[in-house]
This record gives C-alpha cells, sequence and structure tokens, in this order.
C-alpha cells in the first residue's frame, strides 16, 4: 500500500478549464491541502519576499481562491452585508467588491458568516454563507444565479455557526450540511442552483456531536471518485453522481460531550484520514482504507491528535497539528509517530498545506513554522506576522497568499 499511497499523495489533479498551478477552493486541488508547485519562498517578513499586501474590507475567516491572475475572498462588514472580492494577483489591486446579500445568525465569536472558502474555475466562482446563502457570480463579479439554503432546507442550525465548504466536481457544487436539524449531502448544478439530489445523513449522534463544521473532500478509489464526509460520530463516502452512500464507519466518538468535527478528512488513493473531536485534547486520528463500496479501520492515534486543524498527506506521510501547537509525523501503515515536536506556544485554528518537499504550518498569530516533509524532523524556517488568522493558507504560481486579520498577502516575487 504504501508505494501506492505515496504516488498518489504526490500528485495534482488536473481539473477542467484549471492550471496545474491554481488553487480552487477549500485546501486547493482535490481539498488534500497540497500543491505541486517548487521553489516557493521560505522565509518571509516586512521587506522580505513580499509581492503585495492589501487590507481587505470588512472580515471573515475563509481562504483565499485563485485562479490565474484573479484571486476571490469573501467577507462580512459591519453592516452585516456579504461580499465577494477579486483581487489581481499581479499587484492586489481591488478588481471588483460585490455585495451579495446580508444577515447574521449565531456563530462563535471568532468567525462570523464569511467562513466558507469559495469553489472557482476560469468562467464562474460560487459562495457560501453561514446564512444559507448560495451564489454563482462570473468573473465580472455578476450574479448569475443565487439561492437560500437556510429557507429550501432548513435553517442551519450548529451550536457555533457553519464552516463548511463547497467542493466543485464534474459541473456539481457539492455541501455536507451536519448540524442539530436534519443533516444531508447535497449536490446543486453548478450552472443554475437547482438541486440534482440530496441525502439525508443521521447516523445517530447525540447533541453537539450533530454538528460538524468540516468541508467534504474527494477520493479517487478503484478509478472512481467517492466524496468523503466526515461528522455525526461517523465517516462516509458517496457517489458524487448519484447521492448513493457508497460505505460508512464508526469510530469517531469521543469520551466528552463536545463531539462536534471541525477538521476536515483527506485522503491518498484509497487511505482517508479523518479526525474525532480533539476538545481538551481527547480526540483523535483515524485512518480508513476504502474499496470501491468496502472500508477497514487500519488505526487510531490519539497523541496530539488536533481539534480544528485538517492533516495532510503527503511525501508519503501523515502531518497534524494540535491546537496547542504540537506537531506530528505519523506512519501511513501503522499510525505510529515518526517525530512529535511543539512549534508554537499560541493557539492554532488553522490546517496546514504541503509543497515544495515541506509542510507550511500556521498558527493563529499567522506565525508559519516550515518543516521538510520527511519522517526525520527538519526545521526549515519561521516567520512572523503576529496578526490573528483562521484562514488556511493557499499557494498558486510560485507565491503562498495568506490572509490574516489585517491584510491579505502575496508572499514571493512581485515579477509574476
Amino acid at each position: 500500500m504504501k508505494a501506492h499511497v505515496l504516488g498518489l499523495a504526490l500528485l495534482t489533479i488536473s481539473l477542467p478549464g484549471l492550471s496545474a498551478a491554481d488553487w480552487p477552493g477549500w485546501r486547493g486541488p482535490q481539498t488534500h491541502g497540497i500543491s505541486s508547485e517548487r521553489n516557493l519562498p521560505l522565509t518571509w517578513g516586512p521587506g522580505t519576499n513580499l509581492a503585495w499586501q492589501v487590507e481587505p474590507p470588512g472580515k471573515g475567516a475563509s481562504s483565499p481562491v485563485i485562479i490565474g491572475d484573479r484571486l476571490y475572498l469573501t467577507t462580512q462588514q459591519d453592516d452585516d452585508a456579504l461580499r465577494v472580492l477579486a483581487y489581481d494577483t499581479a499587484n492586489g489591486a481591488l478588481r471588483w467588491n460585490q455585495s451579495v446579500g446580508s444577515g447574521r445568525v449565531k456563530t462563535h465569536d471568532l468567525i462570523n458568516m464569511a467562513t466558507p472558502t469559495v469553489a472557482a474555475n476560469a468562467q464562474h466562482l460560487w459562495a457560501f454563507f453561514g446564512t444559507g446563502l448560495l451564489v454563482c457570480l462570473d468573473t465580472d463579479g455578476k450574479t448569475v444565479w443565487q439561492r437560500d439554503l437556510a429557507k429550501d432546507h432548513g435553517a442551519l442550525n450548529t451550536m457555533w455557526g457553519t464552516g463548511t465548504s463547497p467542493v466543485l466536481h464534474d459541473g456539481k457544487l457539492l455541501l455536507a450540511i451536519m448540524h442539530q436539524g436534519p443533516s444531508y449531502v447535497l449536490a446543486v448544478d453548478a450552472a443554475t442552483g437547482a438541486d440534482l439530489w440530496k441525502t439525508p445523513r443521521d447516523h445517530g449522534a447525540k447533541d453537539e456531536a450533530k454538528d460538524s463544521y468540516s468541508s467534504p473532500t474527494l477520493a479517487t478509489v478503484d478509478g472512481r471518485t467517492q466524496l468523503i464526509v466526515s461528522g455525526g460520530d461517523h465517516l462516509d463516502a458517496y457517489d458524487p453522481a448519484t447521492g448513493e452512500r457508497l460505505w460508512v464507519i464508526g469510530g469517531l466518538e469521543v469520551p466528552h460531550p463536545y463531539g462536534r468535527t471541525i477538521s476536515s478528512p483527506t485522503a491518498a488513493g484509497d487511505l482517508v484520514l479523518t479526525v474525532a473531536s480533539g476538545f481538551q485534547n481527547r480526540g483523535h486520528v483515524m485512518a480508513v482504507r476504502a474499496g470501491g463500496n468496502t472500508k477497514e479501520q487500519l488505526w487510531t492515534s490519539s497523541r496530539y491528535s488536533p481539534d480544528c486543524p485538517s492533516p495532510v498527506i503527503y511525501n508519503g506521510y501523515a502531518f497534524t497539528l494540535r491546537d496547542d501547537g504540537n506537531a506530528q509525523c505519523l506512519d501511513l501503515r501503522t499510525g505510529e509517530a515518526h517525530w512529535q515536536e511543539r512549534l508554537f506556544s499560541e493557539n492554532v485554528k488553522v490546517s496546514p498545506v504541503a509543497a515544495d518537499g515541506r509542510i507550511y504550518f500556521l498558527s493563529g498569530r499567522g506565525n508559519c513554522v516550515v518543516v521538510k516533509a520527511d519522517k526525520t524532523f527538519e526545521l526549515l524556517a519561521r516567520n512572523e506576522f503576529n496578526e490573528d488568522t483562521l484562514a488556511a493558507p493557499a499557494i498558486a504560481h510560485g507565491r503562498i497568499y495568506l490572509r490574516t486579520s489585517k491584510a491579505l498577502y502575496a508572499i514571493g516575487s512581485r515579477n509574476q
């Protein structure tokens, strides 16, 4: 299995209408947090490797998305306006700032309605907001269609707001709504906004364990694409074309009453990693081997298991970052730790990304530790902004893009 997983973990999947160097949605190509980019910046700071920086209006925890020479971001302003922003990646110029709606529902103090990350291709982008608003825009910011999932399918009833991001696949927007109302997985026609299929999802979880803030991921198993969903104490897979549930497995229950799922699953070949709630450091990472319509739990690892950050599989290893700043490299076959190191003293909510033989770990203060993607720990660089952030980094066209509470940064050469 190791060679099979290693080969797939290094791939960046090409999608229609996209460059291999684009970052088209939550956690990039295939939502795995991996870029095929090389010669990326290793160090940065004021006056060092900063191509540009701008101050986006409003606030949000959504991550940057890059298609060609455009960067897309969502934000919410103090008047509750929900907006989508487009920037020129060459110089950071704001190309348009489109208001698409307004509103606010209960959330955690750290986030607002602009928490989900957009999905995009070369022609359109799709933004989902915590109110239930789902909108399609063209690349000039013109609204193609919009709808309200809360009105169509019931209010979004999570304890701390909505964090799940849509996944674009084969002309469909795929969303997983897991909350204390009726939970479901939904496919929407990307061109028209019409529902294509809806599959109820209730695995009997209790209380806050019904809530999930994670986003689905895609896995290619035996040549067939599966949509992987984590939450409600279970991991399961769906056929993106029909909504048929292909398999389900438990094992995400935790010994505390706050069993909500925040971390998103990830995959490499037929290996799927997911995280049970690490609240108070009492969760665990679980590895599952997925066959065509089957599944097998391979191992669990409880030490240094995250609560919020999603794992990344790269160079044949799994890398995780716990919310207190402790990171680890796990063996994919056994779950045993090759190394465990404290990287930060501050709180962490951000998912790491991988590229160029490195893992980029980002703290909740916008400080980035770069580590060699290997079973032997090697610290390559430490970069500091000391600005609050909840947004995951994006990697595209030779640059790293970071969103903090104060600014949007393009890290890399100006001549791109």
